[in-house]
């Protein structure tokens, strides 16, 4: 594992727990000191554009209902910040590729 994607996950989670700091580094056993330093590198390569590398996603394709032919299908994107994006299944594919091309 990369040292900086290791600490990029780390600055994520502590972004989503709600806790100080100081509290998430005391409960993952890290230093503060070394914390703070990554989350400022972090921020500075997100503010800068630079992007850690694409990764592959598992993906499930299931129905939410049984297929009827008066309901109108959807695909649901769900990411992990908690936003939902809702399409009709009467995009065209490369459509939804080139918009998750963007997205990524």
């Amino acid at each position: 594992m990369k040292i900086h994607a290791h600490w990029r996950r780390h600055v994520e989670a502590w972004r989503e727990s709600g806790l100080s700091q100081a509290d998430y580094c005391r409960q993952q056993n890290l230093n503060r000191k070394t914390f703070s330093l990554w989350t400022r590198r972090v921020q500075d390569d997100l503010s800068m554009g630079k992007e850690s590398p694409l990764e592959l996603i598992a993906v499930q394709v299931a129905p939410s209902a049984p297929f009827e032919t008066t309901e109108a299908s959807a695909i649901m994107l769900r990411f992990p910040h908690g936003a939902q994006l809702e399409l009709s299944t009467a995009v065209p594919p490369c459509w939804l590729a080139e918009l998750l091309r963007c997205l990524a």
